[in-house]
């Protein structure tokens, strides 16, 4: 009897092996701690990937509440992958210190098919969602490659190194110092100085004091600010377009740049020198410097 044998190439395999596995669960364990410090307090964070929640209380407590989210094919080897991602919380009299690591899984025999298909292995670590309750008089700092950061009720002072995810962050009444590759930027009611520099974020701010010095690569800028500094206010986006609102009764001396965009002001200026690429003038009774530069997109100066 002549026998058949049907041949599934290698890829479609692969592609069913990883179907299966994509139907994995994702499992979440949580983690608390609470701490007790003097106030100021200074809270300094690092983590690779996830999510930071920070909100000021009246509370003179650190509450850490946290998920470590993995995604496996069953609850023992989820298990597993969450006992090595490890929470470091060091404290001192005004310091905290919380440290995520994802520690190296080398006890355990991997087959080429888990690892292949992203299961068991180190490199298939979840990631850490933290919660996070300070006292109002807290300065933050987070560290991390990807992760979506919200802040808000702080009134010491804030920086953030984040490679790619999210940042937003409202009623703040100290300096922000925010550098950030790629992802969105939304900060309203600050009330202090903002520093943010990325390459690609389309960002939105709302300031009520403090002065300003933002730089984007790629991505539309849209700010509102009182001008309630003596400092200067710098804007720049390469290819972007920028929204630049104040009130009526704001003054400054006003700089305006573009290559091939249009420059358009819905307020009074008197004007120094204008060109099509260029706006010097003087909104008010003059007072902090004002730059606002595109290369390729818009400039708009209007009120609030």
């Amino acid at each position: 009897m002549r026998r058949y044998f049907y041949r599934l190439p290698l890829l479609a395999v692969l592609l069913l092996l990883a179907t299966g596995a994509a139907h994995g669960g994702e499992y979440g364990f949580e983690y608390q701690k609470i701490v007790k410090v003097g106030e100021p307090v200074q809270l300094e964070l690092r983590l690779e990937k996830g999510s930071v929640t920070v909100v000021g209380s009246e509370d003179d407590r650190i509450i850490i509440e946290a998920v470590k989210t993995v995604r496996a094919s069953n609850q023992e080897e989820a298990e597993e992958v969450a006992d090595h991602i490890e929470i470091k919380v060091k404290s001192g009299d005004h310091k905290v210190e919380i440290e995520t690591n994802f520690l190296r899984m080398i006890s355990r025999n991997r087959s080429f098919w888990s690892k292949f298909l992203g299961t068991g292995d180190s490199e298939s670590y979840g990631s850490v969602n933290y919660r996070i309750s300070v006292p109002t008089q807290t300065s933050v700092s987070i560290v991390s490659l990807d992760a979506h950061i919200d802040l808000s009720s702080i009134e010491g002072d804030v920086r953030i190194e984040n490679t790619s995810g999210s940042t937003r962050a409202e009623y703040l009444f100290g300096s922000i110092d925010l550098r950030q590759s790629v992802g969105d930027i939304e900060l309203l009611w600050i009330e202090g100085d903002i520093r943010v520099k990325s390459k690609s974020s389309k960002i939105m701010v709302r300031q009520v004091r403090g002065a300003m010095d933002l730089s984007t690569f790629a991505g539309s800028v849209n700010i509102q600010t009182e001008l309630e500094s003596p400092k200067d206010f710098f804007v720049e986006t390469t290819s972007g377009s920028i929204t630049f609102s104040i009130p009526s009764y704001a003054s400054g001396e006003l700089n305006i740049e573009t290559d091939t965009g249009e420059i358009k002001t819905e307020i009074p200026v008197a004007i120094k020198s204008l060109s099509r690429r260029r706006l010097v003038g003087e909104i008010g009774q003059g007072g902090p410097r004002v730059t606002l530069s595109s290369t390729t997109g818009d400039v708009d100066v209007n009120q609030f």
